[in-house]
């Protein structure tokens, strides 16, 4: 079963390099193991209160704040900061798109606009990439 597994993850490693794309679930996953940071204590860590977190978005993302009050009562704090550390790490203090030589998906191209934060549609990718879900904490 051991090898078998081993092997799975050999087959796993060898698709990624062929592909050389990388997911924004598995670059967080990935960027935290080698950090030695817990997802869940990362964002315990963070600012809970809904103006903090409001106001972050709004920095960095293109929307107002009635469209930044609409997310803040579809989705948990929890889920907000998620969003907002994602947006830093993959697409602010990276900007060149890619995480160890794999390309990000969403590309920056499709998330990050012309005046430099993240479009509406951009936000609603990466959204769907990291699979949150309205109301359902990460």
């Amino acid at each position: 079963m051991g090898e078998q597994r081993g092997r799975l993850k050999a087959l796993e490693r060898a698709a990624a390099a062929v592909r050389r794309i990388i997911t924004l679930g598995e670059a967080l996953r990935d960027f935290l193991k080698d950090a030695g940071l817990n997802l869940s204590d990362l964002l315990l860590a963070m600012d809970e209160d809904p103006e903090g977190i409001l106001e972050s978005l709004l920095r960095r993302v293109d929307i107002s704040e009635e469209e930044a009050r609409r997310l803040e009562l579809a989705y948990t704090p929890r889920q907000l900061n998620l969003l907002i550390l994602v947006l830093h790490i993959f697409y602010y203090a990276n900007p060149s798109g890619y995480y160890k030589g794999y390309l990000l998906y969403p590309p920056r191209e499709l998330v990050v606009g012309p005046t430099g934060k993240v479009t509406r549609e951009g936000l609603n990718l990466i959204i769907r990439s990291l699979g949150l879900t309205p109301g359902v904490s990460a």
